[in-house]
């Protein structure tokens, strides 16, 4: 009877409510916890873990089915670099080797400073060192373990909504289940989503894309079988020793298969990361000018990726070597979207910053990922002017008019071209790392987030492994 009475009380509220677009409904359970964490990528991962680490009653809040993010449902393999330009130093450390280390125990990763120049790597040279080659299934299950470890209460198939927001400051967030609307209290709150959707809701500043409306390409990932990989090693080693640039990467070959409508993207040359079982990652299609934001435009640029992947696999094996008995595995869950919000924080860091190496006195996680913009037809470099490691502050975690709010990953607050670099999987779980940590160190000294004393966040996370030489 209760539950018939929640029905109909929801359907009436349904109905008088449509003549004015507005849908009302009720709260069907409630959680309270120290710390929420919105998104369950890798951003989220490290938020959650870390903050119930230390102490915080986490919630993590997820609208899939397990844990990844675009690494998982969206394919995207392998992790791009965690180290110095030339593979030597692992600059990514803390939680992300942890994680990489105990997969590598079960047999589901290499070591980012065990990656070679080779089939693993697509065959690319430049930014792509210090590589970590991992397996799908095991990225689930392990970074579940860590969660149940640590005592993060895992809330799967809770899409976010809605945040109330009460004198610059988050009240409640609000999830969509199919039990009704989900209600979650907490002390801080972490934006792990990649589009700031919690940051807008709550009211915060925030760029969407160039600030005109322009962003990054989108790409939908997939996987092929039966990929002879001897071929593809010989085909690689004889250009290189002919200095054919074009050739080791079928970029004639693409431009006649264009010119012929056998391949419609805009993409110059091929891309297959070899996998641990033999299989290959390709990131070879493309759409343009799709709003991350619109369900309606996401929708399209998925139909038009699996199309595509058709006229992928079609040129890989007329065209490509070793490529000739490929067939489709897989294709993403989920459409890799580059590039949508950004939040305003309390600092935002520039690409000149980015360019020079500048340090902070609140730094967090230092990298070295090369600037990349994904554009039509091309993709543009920014160039540094140092090798050396370049830094992000804790200060850009925090996103400016909301106080019990942290915000990682590639929502976080950075120039575009910086976003470009940090917003690939390693510096996601150093940026979640940072923003677990620090939530729940401000919940245990009883100030808010924009009050916790950089110095003790910064010292605790090197005392966690966190890489931040002096």
């Amino acid at each position: 009877m209760r539950r018939f009475t929640i029905l109909l009380a929801a359907a009436l509220l349904v109905c008088s409510c449509a003549c004015n677009n507005q849908v009302k409904l009720p709260v069907t359970r409630t959680f309270d916890c120290d710390v929420l964490v919105i998104g369950g990528g890798p951003a989220g991962i490290g938020s959650a873990v870390c903050a119930a680490r230390h102490g915080a009653k986490t919630i993590l809040a997820e609208r899939g089915g397990y844990l990844g993010g675009m690494a998982t449902n969206g394919l995207v393999a392998p992790f791009m670099s965690s180290t110095t330009p030339d593979g030597n130093t692992l600059l990514i450390r803390g939680f992300y080797e942890e994680l990489v280390d105990r997969m590598i125990a079960q047999g589901g990763a290499i070591h980012p400073l065990k990656a070679e120049i080779g089939s693993f790597s697509a065959y690319r040279d430049k930014g792509h060192h210090g590589l970590t080659t991992f397996d799908f299934e095991c990225l689930k299950r392990t970074t579940e373990q860590m969660c149940k470890e640590a005592g993060v209460e895992l809330l799967y198939h809770a899409l976010f909504i809605k945040a109330d927001t009460k004198g610059g400051k988050i009240k409640a967030a609000y999830f969509a289940t199919k039990a009704g609307i989900w209600k979650v209290t907490a002390k801080n709150y972490i934006d792990c989503t990649g589009d700031g959707d919690v940051a807008a809701q709550a009211g915060a500043p925030f760029i969407y894309g160039d600030g005109e409306g322009g962003v990054q390409a989108t790409s939908l990932f997939i996987v092929l079988r039966n990929i002879d990989w001897k071929a593809m090693d010989a085909h690689n080693e004889a250009c290189k020793k002919a200095g054919d640039f074009e050739g080791q990467f079928y970029m004639r070959e693409i431009l006649a298969a264009r010119e012929a409508g056998e391949f419609p993207m805009w993409r110059q040359k091929i891309a297959l990361f070899q996998n641990l079982d033999g299989t290959a990652t390709v990131n070879m299609t493309q759409t343009d000018d799709v709003d991350g934001l619109d369900p309606k435009q996401v929708t399209e640029a998925e139909i038009t990726g699996r199309e595509q992947a058709d006229y992928v696999v079609k040129f890989l094996r007329k065209y490509v070597k070793g490529c000739e008995n490929c067939e489709l595995a897989q294709s993403a869950e989920n459409l890799g979207v580059r590039e949508t919000r950004r939040i305003v924080g309390e600092y935002t860091v520039t690409t000149e910053d980015a360019k020079n190496s500048v340090r902070y006195p609140d730094p967090v996680f230092c990298c070295a990922n090369h600037m990349d913009i994904h554009r039509k037809g091309y993709v543009e470099y920014v160039a540094r002017n140092t090798n050396d490691p370049y830094w992000f502050p804790y200060r850009a975690l925090l996103p400016q008019k909301v106080d019990n709010l942290l915000c990682a990953g590639r929502c976080a607050a950075a120039e575009r071209p910086v976003m470009a670099a940090i917003r690939v999987i390693p510096p996601c779980f150093a940026m979640g790392q940072a923003a677990g940590t620090a939530a729940a160190l401000a919940v245990r000294e009883g100030v808010g987030p924009k009050q916790l004393d950089p110095a003790l966040l910064v010292s605790t996370l090197k005392e966690d492994g966190v890489y931040l030489p002096e």
